[in-house]
C-alpha cells in the first residue's frame, strides 16, 4: 500500500496492540508516525500535511474527543480498543466517520482501508474549508466593494464598458445602476482644460475627476488595478472624492494670499530666516526694491550689509541676538539704529521669534521690526527738554542744579569761590502785557544769547522759567571779582534790544551768593541768591545785592508772617479802622478811609507795612481785599440804618485784584447786596498799581465810574504821574501823598508841587484830598491852595469802628 503522504499520530498505550500497529504502519510508504501522551501535544500539527490521530478508548476518551474537535476540527481520528466496540460506544466515542480498530477483528488490510478512507476524508475536508474561505473572501470583497466610501468602478479593458459599480459611486454620480452598467467609462470623465491646477500633480492622474449626472465636477484622487473576474481581465478603478480637500486647499491658497497681502502691506518689516540665518521670506517694508528682495533669498545679514553699504556692526549685532534666540528657544528683543550712506537714521525695535515645524522638526526664526524713529526722536526731545529750556536753549533748573552740585563737589581749593547769580527782568510782565507774548519771548531769547557770550565753557547759565535766570561762575577770586562780573551782566543787558523795528531797554534785579561762605549745596545757594535778589528789588530794582545773614532773618520773619496771616484769615483776626476825612468847606466828616488792621494773638498789632507786601506776594491780598470790601459795606449799611450818614467810605484796592477778570462785577454785586448807593463807596488805587496793568485798570474803572462809584488815585506824584492815563481812567479824586505835606510849612518846593496838583485837579473837575496833615499850619496852607478835603492826625488817627462812630457824631453834631 502506498499513500500520497500521511502523518499518523498514535496515542501511547502499554497494550501489545500498540506494537502491532506500529509495526504495520512502518510498512506503509509515505507515512510518518509519531506518538503522543496528551492531546495538547498535537497543537503543532500542520494543516498543510494530511494527518490522522489514533485515540484509545479509555475513561478519558470524551475529554480527548472534545479537545481534538476544538483544536483540530479538520483532523479525523481512529478509535482503538483491545476489545470489541459496541454500537453505542461507536456513537458516543468514535469520529463521525465511525473509523475504529479493535484487536480481535484487526488485520493489516483493515488498517490500510482505514488509512485510505482517512486520507480521502482529509482531502475532502481541506477542499471544503478552502471553498468556504474563498466564499468568505468573496463576500468580504463584495461587501468592501459595495460599502466602500470611495467611488469604485469595474471596467472591461477591451471595450472600456462599465461592468460593475458600487453604491457610493451611484450616490455620488446620481445614476441608477441600470443607467450606467454597459456604458463607456469615458462618459464619466470631464474634459481636461489646459490651465487645470497642477499644484498637486505629483499625487494625481491627469483627468482624475468625474462628472455627475447633473454636470457637476467631482475632483478625485484615483488609482487603477487589473484583476481577473470570471476568467476575464478587468480594471478596478478607485476614485476618492477630494472635494473637501480641494476646498481646504483653496482656502489655504486664499488665506496664504490674504496673509501675504497683509505682510506685504503692514507698516512693520517681517522676514523669515532658516536655522542658518539665511532669508526665506521678507516683505517690502524691509527692502522696497523687488530685485534686491529676490537677490536676498538664501542670503544672510552679512551679505545684506555688504550689498547696502551698512556697517559691520549691523550684521554682528543681529547675529548675536539670532544665536541667543535659537540656542535658548526664546523671544529676543533689542533696538537697532540703521544709518545708510546718506546719513539717514532709522531706529527699529527688532524682535526674533524662534519657531519649529511640528512635522518636519525644521527650525526657523521670524524677524519682526517696528519703526520707532518718531518715538526715539520724541524721547531725545523729551530728554533735551528735561535738561534744557525749549525757548532759549539754555540749561534749565534741573541741569543747572546738576552742574552746580558737580562744581561744588569738584571745588577743593579755598583760593577761589563759586558765584551763584540769580536775577529777573524788571517789569517784564508789563513788557509782556503791553507788547505781547511773542515779543516777550523774543526778548528772553535775546537775553539768553547775550548771556552765553559772557561765559566760559566751565560756567553755566540757565533759565528757570518766566523771566528768571541763573548763572554759575566758577573760580571767582574774591567778592570784588564777583561784583565785576555782575556789572558785565548789567552792562550787556542794558544795551537796547532791537525787536521788530523798535528798541527795547531793560533792567534787571540780581542777587549773588558765594560758596562756601553762603552755603554748601546748590539749592541753599540758589535760595540765598533769590533772597538777595528780592532785597535788590526792595531797594529800587536795577541793581544787585550780595547775600548776607540778615537776609535769612528777614526771610524767616517773612515766612512766619505768611503762615500767621493765613491763620488770621481763618481765625477772624483782621479788623477795619477808619480815618476821618474832613471837608474844608463844612468842617464835617465827609468821608473815611477804611484801613485794615491785624491783631496777632501773640505779637499784638502787626503794622500793615509788614503784612500787606506779604499778602500781595502770596496772592492772599485777593481774599483780604474781598473781605475788606464786604466788611466796609456791611458797616456802612449798619451806619445808614442808624442814621449815621452823610459821608462815603474809601476802600484801598490792590493791583493784584485788578488782574481778576470779574473784579469790577464783584464790586458791583457786593454794593448791591448791601443796598448801598454807588456814590457812598470810593475805591482807591495807587499810580504804581494802575501801571501794572493800565489797560485792565482803565477798563475796570470806566465800568465802575459808569455805575456812579467814585475812583480815587492814591499817592499821586510819587509814581508815573501819567496825565494821559489819569484822563483815561476818569478818576474823581486825587490824593496828595504825605511826602509832599510833611514839610509843607517850610519847604517851598513841596508848596509848589501841592499847589500845582490842586490846580491841575480842579481844572480837570476832580476833588483833592491831602494825606498826612498833622498841624494847623499845614491845614491852612492846603485850604488856601484850594484843597477840598484834609486827612491826617491833625483831626484824627485811624480809629476802631466804635471810636470812629463817636467821632463822627461829635464832629458832625458840633458843627
Amino acid at each position: 500500500m502506498s499513500l500520497h503522504h500521511l502523518r499518523i499520530c498514535l496515542e501511547q498505550n502499554p497494550s501489545d496492540f500498540t506494537q502491532i500497529l506500529i509495526s504495520d504502519i512502518n510498512k506503509i510508504s509515505n507515512v510518518s508516525l509519531s506518538s503522543f501522551a496528551n492531546v495538547s501535544e498535537l497543537d503543532s500539527l500542520s494543516s498543510e500535511t494530511p494527518s490522522v490521530v489514533f485515540l484509545w478508548k479509555d475513561s478519558q476518551i470524551l475529554e480527548k474527543q472534545k479537545l481534538l474537535f476544538e483544536k483540530l476540527p479538520s483532523v479525523p481520528y481512529i478509535l482503538l480498543s483491545d476489545s470489541e466496540i459496541t454500537k453505542q460506544e461507536l456513537n458516543d466515542f468514535a469520529h463521525p466517520t465511525r473509523l475504529y480498530l479493535c484487536k480481535e477483528s484487526y488485520s493489516e488490510k483493515l488498517l490500510s482501508l482505514m488509512l485510505d478512507f482517512a486520507e480521502r476524508f482529509v482531502s475532502d475536508m481541506t477542499r471544503s474549508f478552502e471553498f468556504d474561505r474563498m466564499k468568505e473572501r468573496i463576500a468580504i470583497l463584495e461587501n468592501v466593494f459595495e460599502e466602500s466610501l470611495d467611488i469604485l468602478i469595474q471596467v472591461d479593458p477591451s471595450t472600456k464598458h462599465i461592468i460593475g459599480i458600487n453604491k457610493q459611486a451611484l450616490s455620488a454620480l446620481g445614476y441608477e445602476k441600470e443607467e450606467i452598467i454597459g456604458k463607456d467609462f469615458s462618459f464619466l470623465i470631464p474634459p481636461v482644460s489646459d490651465d487645470e491646477d497642477t499644484e498637486f500633480q505629483g499625487s494625481l492622474i491627469a483627468g482624475s475627476a468625474l462628472i455627475t449626472k447633473t454636470g457637476d465636477i467631482i475632483p478625485t484622487e484615483s488609482s487603477f488595478r487589473l484583476f481577473t473576474a470570471s476568467g476575464k481581465m478587468a480594471i478596478w478603478a478607485t476614485f476618492r472624492d477630494i472635494s473637501e480637500r480641494k476646498k481646504a486647499q483653496e482656502q489655504v491658497k486664499t488665506q496664504k494670499a490674504f496673509y501675504e497681502f497683509i505682510l506685504d502691506n503692514i507698516d512693520s518689516d517681517i522676514s523669515v530666516l532658516d536655522s542658518s540665518f539665511n532669508y526665506e521670506y521678507l516683505n517690502p517694508v524691509l527692502i522696497a526694491d523687488e530685485e534686491i528682495r529676490k537677490w536676498i533669498y538664501q542670503k544672510n545679514d552679512k551679505d545684506v550689509a555688504l550689498k547696502l553699504n551698512l556697517p559691520d556692526e549691523f550684521s554682528e549685532k543681529r547675529k548675536k541676538f539670532l544665536e541667543i534666540a535659537l540656542s535658548k528657544n526664546e523671544n529676543v528683543q533689542f533696538e537697532e539704529l540703521i544709518q545708510d550712506v546718506s546719513d539717514t537714521k532709522k531706529y527699529l525695535l527688532r524682535k526674533y521669534i524662534p519657531i519649529e515645524d511640528s512635522e518636519s522638526g525644521k527650525r526657523r526664526i521670524i524677524s519682526y521690526g517696528v519703526d520707532i524713529t518718531d518715538r526715539k526722536i520724541a524721547e531725545e526731545r523729551i530728554s533735551y527738554l528735561a535738561y534744557y529750556d525749549s525757548l532759549t536753549g539754555l540749561a534749565n533748573r534741573t541741569l543747572f542744579i546738576d552742574h552746580s552740585n558737580q562744581a561744588l563737589k569738584n571745588h577743593k581749593t579755598s583760593q577761589t569761590l563759586l558765584a551763584f547769580y540769580f536775577f529777573d527782568i524788571d517789569n517784564f510782565k508789563f513788557i509782556n502785557d503791553s507788547l505781547g507774548h511773542t515779543k516777550g519771548d523774543m526778548l528772553l531769547q535775546m537775553v539768553g544769547a547775550r548771556l552765553k557770550r559772557l561765559l566760559t565753557e566751565v560756567d553755566t547759565v540757565a533759565r528757570f522759567g518766566g523771566d528768571e535766570f541763573a548763572i554759575l561762575k566758577v573760580d571767582i577770586e574774591n567778592k570784588g571779582k564777583a561784583a565785576e562780573f555782575a556789572q558785565k551782566v548789567f552792562d550787556i543787558l542794558s544795551q537796547p534790544f532791537h525787536i521788530t523795528g523798535r528798541d527795547l531797554y531793560t533792567t534787571i534785579s540780581m542777587g549773588i551768593a558765594l560758596s562756601p561762605n553762603d552755603g554748601i549745596s546748590a539749592l541753599e545757594l540758589l535760595k540765598n541768591a533769590d533772597m538777595a535778589m528780592y532785597k535788590a528789588k526792595e531797594l529800587g530794582r536795577s541793581n544787585f545785592k550780595f547775600y548776607t545773614n540778615e537776609l535769612i532773618l528777614r526771610s524767616e520773619k517773612r515766612l512766619y508772617i505768611e503762615n500767621s496771616l493765613r491763620k488770621a484769615l481763618q481765625n477772624n483776626e483782621l479788623c477795619l479802622f477808619f480815618q476821618p476825612q474832613i471837608s474844608m468847606e463844612t468842617d464835617k466828616v465827609c468821608g473815611a478811609e477804611a484801613l485794615i488792621r491785624w491783631k496777632h494773638p501773640e505779637r499784638g498789632w502787626v503794622p500793615p507795612v509788614e503784612f500787606i507786601p506779604v499778602a500781595e506776594d502770596t496772592g492772599m491780598i485777593e481774599s483780604i481785599g474781598e473781605w475788606v470790601l464786604e466788611e466796609a459795606c456791611r458797616l456802612k449799611k449798619s451806619w445808614n440804618e442808624n442814621n449815621l450818614n452823610g459821608f462815603n467810605v474809601s476802600i484801598n484796592v490792590s493791583g493784584k485784584q485788578l488782574m481778576k477778570n470779574n473784579w469790577a462785577h464783584k464790586v458791583q454785586s457786593t454794593i448791591e447786596n448791601f443796598n448801598l448807593k454807588a456814590e457812598e463807596i470810593e475805591l482807591e488805587l495807587t499810580e504804581s498799581s494802575i501801571m501794572e496793568n493800565p489797560e485792565r485798570s482803565i477798563e475796570s474803572f470806566r465800568y465802575l465810574s459808569g455805575l456812579g462809584i467814585k475812583v480815587s488815585i492814591d499817592d499821586f506824584g510819587t509814581g508815573y504821574s501819567s496825565l494821559s492815563y489819569l484822563k483815561k481812567i476818569d478818576a474823581d479824586v486825587l490824593k496828595i501823598d504825605r511826602s509832599f505835606v510833611m514839610d509843607l510849612e517850610q519847604n517851598e518846593d513841596d508848596q509848589a508841587i501841592c499847589r500845582a496838583i490842586i490846580n491841575m485837579a480842579v481844572s480837570l473837575g476832580m476833588e483833592v484830598i491831602a494825606e498826612g496833615v498833622e498841624n494847623e499850619v499845614q491845614r491852612n496852607v492846603l485850604k488856601n491852595f484850594g484843597c477840598h478835603i484834609i486827612q491826617g492826625y491833625y483831626y484824627s488817627k485811624p480809629l476802631p469802628t466804635e471810636d470812629f462812630v463817636e467821632f463822627v457824631k461829635k464832629i458832625n453834631h458840633s458843627t
